[in-house]
């Protein structure tokens, strides 16, 4: 003979069964399953919450406001740590983690040896593009209160100024910028008195006190620089005026 083993399976009747009669037994499987998802959807949520406020607790600490790269720029963007005075130049830095539209705060100080520096102005901007880019017109600042400037000033009879900057946003402020150097000398554009025509390519006489200091040409846009001069007044001689000059003993 054979023994036969029989497993009875019953179906759960599920509480969306509205037709037919639920048992005891099935009302309280239907009501421990609402109970137990209710639970595990009340955890699921505060995870979430927590793990939401955690990632966003990391990326706020996450974020450090920086000021860097302080320095100095011409109008075409490049470079510079040397101006003469009346020359407009760009003060410049990167930030991160700072908003456009920031405002920002650019203190210029007047470097001492002694490092005493003294202020000389303050100038205000916005953040734009992640970037501080201040146009500022180069002032002359006499510098008569450190060893270096008492020589030059006895050897000269005045004083050239070196600037510096730092840049304050947002409660970060910058490390200070390398240092621009006031130069002496003189830039002219030459043009003709009557029609405003560029004299380009021509040769000039520069003149102090009646005796020629220099000479030169300006360039091919009517320009031209002379580093170096002491301050005072200049005669610039071009033209027909030149001979004479250069025939003089």
């Amino acid at each position: 003979g054979y023994f036969t083993t029989c497993h009875l399976k019953r179906n759960f009747c599920g509480a969306s069964n509205k037709n037919r009669n639920i048992s005891e037994i099935d009302r309280g499987r239907i009501d421990s399953r609402s109970a137990n998802e209710q639970e595990i959807a009340t955890l699921s949520g505060s995870g979430n919450q927590a793990e939401s406020q955690d990632n966003s607790e990391n990326t706020s600490a996450e974020k450090t406001p920086t000021i860097t790269n302080s320095h100095w720029e011409n109008a075409d963007g490049k470079a510079i740590a040397k101006a003469l005075v009346g020359d407009e130049v760009y003060l410049c830095a990167d930030v991160t983690d700072i908003a456009d539209g920031a405002g920002a705060k650019i203190r210029i100080i007047e470097k001492d040896d002694d490092g005493n520096d003294d202020f000389v102005a303050e100038v205000s901007t916005a953040v734009n593009g992640g970037k501080i880019r201040c146009k500022w017109k180069v002032v002359y600042t006499e510098d008569n209160d450190d060893t270096d400037s008492q020589q030059e000033l006895d050897e000269k009879g005045y004083t050239l100024p070196e600037y510096a900057f730092t840049v304050e946003c947002e409660g970060t402020k910058s490390k200070e910028s390398g240092q621009l150097d006031v130069k002496s000398g003189i830039r002219f554009l030459l043009q003709n008195k009557q029609n405003g025509k560029l004299l380009k390519k021509i040769p000039y006489l520069i003149l102090k006190n009646k005796e020629v200091i220099c000479k030169g040409r300006t360039d091919e846009n009517g320009y031209a620089e002379v580093l170096g001069l002491e301050i005072g007044t200049y005669y610039i001689v071009t033209g027909k005026d030149m001979k004479k000059w250069l025939n003089k003993k």
